[in-house]
């Protein structure tokens, strides 16, 4: 490997640096852990020696390390540059290439006595101290541990869990050590995380950068610190790749805005979490941190939050980190297929450092364009989303790759690209969506389970049948279409089946939460309640308007949040709905004649997911993320209390449902001028008329 005019090689046998190598260790001999003579010539005729070569092949210095092939790990135990080459990064270019050629190892080790006044440079090589002792040494100095992680995936940072994952910066994190010496809480801000039900909501987390924050504190004992790092062992640790980190704390550190305000440990710990891609929150009491908490956010989507706010805003900022359609809005996004040409622009924006086989992956799906439908979203020039789908198998609409790259907008853009898919393979009347792709980004399964994907060996199965039945012909169903099928669809079916069957299938609630995950599938026996609620033409076609809708991913209007996962509507705070339910969008009449094609009709059956009575202000500051509606809209409703009615799962009637059919079904007459709850038969004939071909 050669950079800055500097080669670096493994040396093998007799070579003729061997002797430079065993001269400059002998020469060092005072700062390294003792190594017989002929166990220094074994690692050399190993190949586990690097040695630093300048142009003119003039040796600078060397590394020498060894693998531990039963733990996966490599332990360097020398690293020396010649006196009058140090300071020029040979050091750093040394374990940048043990980092490159072990990367399929778990991490690399090295024990470093602490009188010896370089634990700051390991430190600047992303090594983490893990712990910390008296040395072998006669005089018992102290010797810290120090790890560089690789990032692979183990059991633990694979496990998918339903809370949000907040990151703790070191300033709540020795709060709650603290805490936890008192075995109490006390009025400090950070205690307020400590909550029954916050930790319910919450996954608090760490990263490696928390044993560095712990190494730094000189002033208390070795006893102390190691305590310290034993209560950070017992929190979830946010891992990434090694690569993407390398990657991202370069980004970061190349910008003017996190390199000037922010310490080298803060700018590692927001590259730790950006390149994870499980969590958007780092919570802290640094006013400084805080200070820079909206540039934060809109460069980099990470959000920065005080425990306080944390706690006031846990359900919006939830939100706000998974979905923000609202910052779509303008927006030139453009859907096409690919074409050959835009390939290695494609190549080079989606494939994963280190990732050699994507290139011969993509190409091949993009040559048999018979059996593989490659598209890519644009923004401009600029390639932001790549997804490919497989048609082989006639149950089920499959994604062999689905990447996504859009700054803090990712997971913004992954739910229009899920809902959408879903949407197709319904459309197609395919039984199961699946999506393949083997490097899922945390954000992407946040998005995918929500709309009720399951894993199972790797894969993420979603059940997409379009009926509407009972609850026995439905759990029937689903053991019936995966009979043929390999045991990964008949495992997610009788899961379901069986909870259709068990004794909660009497609570509509229960039952709501099951038809939503098995969307577009309509459950007739339970007890779900039902409303048809009026919609002005202007609002229903900005949300409903299929033919638009039609036209492209994202259009230049409003209505390209038509078809949205999830909306919210605002109208009269009377009267009160009932919620979770299911709706049909009556499109009322309008004076100006709009929307003249959907007027006096039902068109529409969504999933009522939430209803708020408030200030519109208020209302209009909470869901703004969601809507297509501008202040302006909202305030004209009324001046003291609104109601907002957040919905999802929009289905849009092939046959819009006329009045004297909805007078029919509804067995009354009437101008629907107001919600009305609807009987369940009544709501399946409606229904059953939007639906038929």
């Amino acid at each position: 490997m050669k950079n800055n005019g500097i080669y670096i090689k493994a040396i093998q046998g007799n070579s003729e640096y061997a002797d430079q190598v065993k001269a400059l260790g002998k020469a060092n001999a005072k700062t390294f852990a003792l190594f017989p003579k002929g166990a220094f010539d074994d690692r050399i005729w190993q190949g586990t020696v690097l040695v630093a070569l300048d142009e003119n092949e003039n040796f600078l210095g060397y590394l020498l390390y060894t693998i531990k092939k039963k733990e996966r790990q490599v332990r360097v135990y020398q690293l020396a540059v010649k006196e009058e080459h140090q300071g020029k990064g040979i050091a750093r270019q040394l374990m940048q290439h043990i980092k490159e050629i072990t990367r399929n190892l778990v991490d690399i080790r090295l024990v470093c006595r602490q009188d010896y006044d370089v634990n700051g440079m390991w430190e600047k090589f992303g090594f983490t101290p893990m712990d910390e002792k008296s040395g072998k040494n006669k005089i018992g100095k102290l010797v810290t541990t120090w790890v560089y992680n690789h990032g692979h995936p183990d059991l633990f940072s694979t496990v998918v869990s339903p809370k949000t994952f907040v990151v703790l910066d070191a300033c709540v994190f020795f709060d709650f050590y603290q805490l936890s010496l008192l075995k109490s809480t006390d009025d400090r801000e950070s205690a307020y995380l400590l909550a029954d039900w916050v930790q319910d909501e919450l996954e608090l987390c760490t990263t490696d950068e928390i044993y560095n924050e712990i190494n730094n504190k000189l002033s208390i004992s070795v006893k102390e610190r190691n305590k310290m790092r034993s209560f950070a062992d017992s929190f979830f640790k946010i891992s990434c790749t090694s690569d993407r980190f390398d990657n991202t704390y370069k980004v970061l550190k190349d910008s003017s805005l996190v390199n000037q305000n922010f310490t080298d440990v803060n700018i590692r710990q927001i590259a730790r979490i950006i390149a994870s891609g499980k969590s958007t929150f780092i919570v802290t009491t640094d006013t400084n941190l805080l200070s820079y908490s909206d540039q934060i956010k809109k460069e980099y989507g990470v959000l920065i939050v005080s425990p306080t706010e944390l706690i006031v805003k846990l359900d919006e900022l939830k939100r706000e980190s998974e979905y923000q359609p609202e910052k779509l809005a303008g927006t030139q996004l453009s859907k096409k297929r690919v074409a050959a040409e835009e390939k290695q622009i494609l190549i080079d924006s989606f494939a994963l450092d280190g990732e050699i086989d994507f290139k011969t992956k993509f190409s091949q799906l993009l040559v048999e364009n018979d059996k593989y439908e490659c598209i890519a979203i644009w923004d401009s020039n600029i390639p932001i989303a790549l997804i490919v789908y497989s048609r082989e198998n006639q149950h089920e609409l499959s994604v062999p790759i689905f990447r996504v790259n859009y700054k803090s907008l990712s997971e913004t853009l992954t739910r229009h690209i899920v809902w959408r898919t879903i949407n197709l393979a319904v459309a197609e009347r395919r039984n199961f969506t699946r999506i393949t792709e083997s490097q899922v980004d945390g954000f992407i399964v946040r998005v995918i389970q929500d709309a009720g994907f399951y894993c199972v060996d790797g894969n993420w199965i979603k059940i997409n049948s379009k009926i509407t039945k009972s609850v026995i012909e439905v759990s029937e169903h689903l053991i019936n279409i995966s009979l043929e099928l390999t045991d990964e669809y008949k495992s997610i079916c009788r899961h379901f089946s069986d909870n259709l069957r068990s004794n909660d299938n009497a609570n509509p609630e229960f039952m709501f939460d099951l038809e939503k995950l098995l969307y577009p599938t309509k459950i007739i026996d339970t007890n779900i309640p039902n409303f048809v609620i009026p919609i002005k033409p202007n609002w229903a076609k900005e949300l409903f308007d299929e033919e638009l809708a039609r036209e492209s991913l994202f259009g230049v209007s409003r209505s390209e949040l038509a078809l949205n996962w999830e909306a919210v509507y605002y109208r009269s705070s009377k009267p009160k709905l009932k919620y979770p339910a299911r709706i049909l969008w009556y499109v009322s009449s309008d004076v100006d004649g709009a929307y003249v094609s959907k007027k006096s009709k039902i068109c529409a059956c969504s999933t009522l997911d939430e209803v708020v009575i408030g200030n519109p202000e208020e209302l209009y500051l909470k869901f703004r993320r969601l809507g297509i509606f501008k202040w302006e809209d909202i305030k004209s409703i009324s001046k003291s209390e609104i109601m907002a009615i957040r919905f999802s799962n929009t289905e849009i009637f092939r046959n819009p449902v006329p009045l004297d059919k909805i007078h029919e079904s509804l067995g009354k007459k009437g101008q629907i001028q107001s919600p009305r709850l609807v009987a369940n038969e009544a709501f399946f004939k409606i229904y059953s008329l939007g639906n038929s071909i």
